[in-house]
């Protein structure tokens, strides 16, 4: 699922792992009096940066959406296809160890709760969603056991402690995307978790240029620099073998923004 991001006549493609990055760059400057810096901090970055590690694969050769002729967007990937990627997903992170891995199957949770209409899916799609949430939720459990069970890890692997890193990669997520995407107008974002046991609406307004401020503050300094990179796309395409070539032959283009204090 590359994300399109509109420049005039041209679109430049971000693929997750960039997308992921910049989430990355946040966390890793995340933390003041009112929102808590990430505990265990690497580890937490590290999910943070690598969440969408199951979709390295997909991106090197997206399908294509014939409708519009550009890489296919995520909202458009076939049910059996996004479990695929996402299983494949928890297991990339395992190689980096329990707690990222955690967090990256918890982020499997929170998409499929947020996105996931079993109301309006076929059987066979809500069955397999189902199904790979089971496995997920067997997997939690085992892996936060094994931590809480580990005199190193098991202040850090608290069920509330696990909860607040939950809410902080979504809002991550969610900050990243809309960065890519770039904002226009104000965007909230909700359930954001703060220095003690409750959450908070986090709003990002758009200011001049590539700055975006942020109300209430979550970082540690008066501002912010973000950074990542797409590939500028200019027209659109018959076929994915065209799709392809072009990306494979684009110009980068870096996308950037400066995030302060309102």
């Amino acid at each position: 699922m590359m994300l399109l991001r509109r420049d005039g006549l041209d679109v430049i493609a971000i693929p997750q792992p960039s997308h992921t990055w910049l989430s990355g760059q946040m966390a890793r400057a995340w933390g003041n009096e009112h929102f808590a810096t990430p505990m265990p901090n690497d580890e937490v970055c590290l999910a943070a940066e690598q969440h969408d590690i199951g979709w390295l694969d997909w991106e090197m050769t997206p399908a294509l959406d014939a409708g519009s002729g550009l890489p296919q967007e995520f909202f458009r990937v076939p049910s059996e296809l996004h479990i695929a990627i996402w299983r494949k997903g928890v297991r990339r992170a395992r190689v980096f160890g329990r707690y990222p891995a955690l967090l990256v199957s918890l982020h499997a949770d929170t998409i499929y709760a947020r996105h996931f209409d079993f109301a309006k899916a076929s059987p066979e799609n809500a069955e397999a969603v189902r199904d790979f949430l089971g496995e997920q939720h067997r997997f939690q459990a085992r892996t936060a056991a094994s931590m809480q069970a580990d005199p190193k890890l098991a202040e850090q692997a608290s069920p509330e402690t696990i909860e607040h890193n939950r809410l902080l990669i979504a809002a991550l997520d969610r900050m990243s995307l809309e960065i890519c995407w770039g904002v226009k107008k104000e965007i909230k974002i909700q359930n954001v978790p703060t220095a003690g046991a409750g959450t908070t609406e986090l709003r990002m307004q758009p200011r001049d240029g590539e700055d975006i401020v942020l109300d209430p503050w979550p970082f540690r300094t008066a501002s912010v620099a973000v950074r990542t990179e797409g590939k500028r796309l200019r027209g659109r395409f018959a076929t994915e073998a065209d799709l392809h070539r072009a990306l494979d032959e684009a110009e980068a283009a870096l996308v950037t923004a400066v995030l302060h204090r309102a």
